[in-house]
């Protein structure tokens, strides 16, 4: 009997070892099948950055339009009025944002403007006391505007 415990010991080892191999590979099939959804984990920094927009989505927020996204603005024939809308109702682009720029997350929200239906992309970055619009850009139209450089 004793000399059979070191091969029981081999059988249940090997079997655990099937089972981990098993779970590993049914793992990385579900990874590489699009028909199976499984949300990753979000760091909390990134929830956090995400939702830093939403604070300033509030219509009694303060905007700061740096002089680059006035020119812009100007150049364009959109008003800060528009811009206000699009930022407090559009769709945020997470391809064209910068969450991790060194100088704090910038997002691109685009969206379309209810006067004059321009498709505009407006570059935002949240401060800790308002929100600033860095840049202002016409998605369908290329505007020449060379003092804004």
């Amino acid at each position: 009997m004793k000399k059979l415990i070191p091969y029981l010991l081999l059988a249940v080892l090997f079997v655990i070892a099937l089972g981990v191999r098993q779970c590993r590979n049914s793992e990385a099939l579900e990874s590489d099948n699009p028909s199976v959804t499984k949300s990753a984990p979000k760091s909390k920094s990134t929830d956090d950055i995400r939702s830093n927009l939403d604070v300033f989505r509030d219509p009694e927020s303060d905007y700061f339009f740096t002089k680059h996204a006035r020119c812009r603005m100007e150049c364009r024939k959109i008003t800060q009025k528009e811009v206000k809308e699009i930022v407090r109702k559009a769709d945020v682009n997470y391809n064209k944002s910068e969450l991790d720029a060194a100088q704090g997350p910038k997002y691109a929200v685009e969206g379309y403007t209810s006067k004059d239906r321009q498709h505009i992309r407006v570059i935002v970055a949240p401060k800790q006391r308002h929100l600033s619009i860095v840049t202002v850009i016409d998605l369908d139209k290329d505007w020449e505007c060379p003092s804004c450089k």
